[in-house]
């Protein structure tokens, strides 16, 4: 029985050490990121992921990003059409397949991505199209990017369509959330201690990818185009994805502006855009559209700004109540700081009556402090059917389950646009580190149902061997139920090269030379500088894309103006 002692030293060692997850596996290639040394994280990532294994996805979404700041456009629009087809075949993997991957282990299937990230594909590309035409020598070259873009423009919509049919607008969510019925079903909602309001999380549309759409089809004298987007930009950002993603007010407003400003230059609309002007604007931006005229120059600022939060894995106990007929999921209170603890109260804890009685009922065996942190999975009349087939005896006293959460996003500092020395504030346009928070939030409960099946299942096949083992039946078992413990791992992948939050600042100029600063505060003191001279004719868009990382502890001046310089 001495083996069997050391099992269960290691047990408590495993759980301190998690298993190890996607973000520490390519943190090198990250850190290089943030250096600007672009060929070592290139490497890095070659060497964490494989074009044809299950990253295969990641594989070509990072390789993508690291191409696109190193300034090869053309080699990043390779890697992200791949990741586009890869994507697509994904979505029609078999119900078999998925089902085996979702009983083993969820990162030994290949990772699918979620939705938000598979718009920032076509944004990405979009971006690099813009990128080959202020490279471009030739009118001819100028054009076709150009044209590239409006193509990803075009599949960008194609893609926000499709996920507005399957889940809905923002504005067809806000008519549902004021119908009587649905305020009831929330009271009560509230009620039964669900704090989090799962359809106001679904990520239904994205704003900012119509606003990029806008400025695409502008570019390209398409100005009708270009005002179909920009309303779908501003109705979006005003019906709720502002809120969602909290935005503030200020993009709204630009979108609308930008809508009517396009509504005047396409003509035809003049009774229409006057009335839309004083529904939407405030008169300080009225006043502004005059000055908006095709005989000048605009400059439009693109700050990409931080990286993505690193999806991270909570350990759980699994224990069965017989007194309750039920089980309970705990939080290892070992390791587990607060902010796993926040996520699994909001998340999971009982919070309703019955588990209100619940947890007294426990109270005197594990304390009431101890006990709000339980979420109890009634089995009720199908305690004997669960007792008969295994599943009680093979669970226990304890068995680890884990599941996927994020830590809270802390938001970035302001960023300032100066231009020619006049400054004005980066306007907040997009929240991909908020989107992919909200996405796991929705998810949650689909993650802790897997994952009790999921341990579940491995628990009672251990235990149908050890049956078979006679006098070793008890070690075998106990091995077992070790073996699916430590092999038991959560989806910690996500795409990490993603912004953490975009902002956009849109200023219209005299033609000429102008000097283009950036200024932008990180967290606490930390803060980037980015600078660029441009020569601007009338009628030119001048899109300035920076991408603005936090500093590493040690990094040197050098180091950083290198990155801004590959980034614009």
């Amino acid at each position: 029985m001495r083996t069997l002692r050391h099992l269960t030293f290691i047990l408590p060692a495993v759980i301190m050490a998690g298993c190890a997850t996607y973000g520490a596996g390519v943190t090198g290639a990250i850190q290089d990121v943030q250096k600007g040394d672009f060929a070592a994280s290139e490497a890095k990532f070659k060497q964490a992921l494989k074009p044809d294994g299950n990253d295969r996805l990641l594989y070509n979404l990072e390789l993508g990003v690291v191409k696109h700041l190193e300034g090869d456009f053309n080699a990043s629009n390779g890697l992200l059409d791949q990741a586009e087809r890869i994507a697509e075949d994904l979505e029609t993997i078999s119900v078999t397949s998925a089902l085996a991957t979702m009983m083993s282990n969820p990162r030994q299937g290949p990772y699918g991505g979620a939705d938000f990230e598979k718009v920032f594909i076509n944004y990405y590309k979009a971006l690099n199209y813009f990128g080959l035409a202020q490279l471009a020598t030739t009118r001819t070259d100028y054009e076709n990017a150009l044209e590239g873009a409006r193509i990803e423009s075009r599949r960008l919509i194609i893609r926000l369509n499709d996920i507005k049919t399957r889940k809905g607008s923002y504005s067809e969510q806000k008519s549902k959330d004021q119908e009587t019925f649905t305020k009831l079903l929330k009271i009560f909602e509230k009620l039964q201690g669900n704090l989090v309001d799962m359809d106001r999380l679904q990520y239904r549309d994205d704003a900012m990818a119509h606003y990029l759409t806008g400025i695409s089809f502008e570019m390209n004298h398409e100005y009708d185009d270009a005002r179909i987007s920009y309303q779908n930009a501003a109705q979006a950002y005003e019906d709720g994805y502002a809120k969602q993603f909290r935005l503030g007010d200020d993009i709204t407003q630009q979108a609308w502006f930008d809508t009517i400003r396009m509504m005047r230059w396409a003509g035809g609309y003049d009774t229409e855009w006057r009335a839309l002007a004083k529904k939407k604007l405030s008169k300080t931006r009225q006043a502004e559209l005059d000055e908006w005229t095709k005989d000048k120059a605009q400059v439009v600022v693109l700050e990409h700004k931080g990286l993505a939060p690193q999806r991270q894995e909570m350990n759980l106990d699994l224990s069965v109540n017989p007194s309750l007929r039920a089980l309970e999921i705990r939080p290892y209170f070992l390791n587990n700081r607060s902010p796993e603890l926040a996520w699994f109260y909001v998340l999971y804890a009982d919070k309703n009556i019955f588990d209100a009685v619940t947890n007294y009922l426990d109270a005197a065996e594990v304390g009431y402090w101890f006990s709000s942190f339980t979420k109890t999975v009634p089995i009720g009349p199908l305690w004997n059917t669960a007792d008969d087939i295994g599943l009680i005896g093979a669970i226990g006293n304890s068995m680890r389950i884990t599941v996927p959460y994020y830590e809270p996003v802390k938001p970035l500092g302001e960023s300032v646009l100066r231009i020619d020395g006049k400054a004005e504030p980066m306007i907040k346009s997009a929240n991909p580190a908020l989107m992919a928070v909200q996405e796991q939030m929705v998810n949650a409960g689909t993650d802790i149902q897997l994952a009790l099946a999921r341990s579940s299942l491995k628990a009672i096949l251990a235990q149908s061997a050890a049956n078979l083992g006679g006098s070793y039946g008890s070690l075998l078992a106990s091995v077992g139920k070790l073996t699916a413990q430590l092999t038991d791992a959560a989806e910690t992948r996500n795409w990490l090269l993603l912004p953490a939050d975009i902002r956009v600042r849109r200023e219209i100029v005299e033609p000429g030379e102008h000097q283009l600063n950036l200024d932008s505060q990180m967290l606490g003191s930390q803060r980037q500088s980015a600078q660029q001279s441009v020569s601007l004719k009338a009628g030119d868009i001048h899109l300035w894309r920076v991408r603005t990382l936090p500093p590493l502890a040690g990094q040197t001046e050098s180091d950083v103006k290198k990155l801004i310089k590959v980034s614009e």
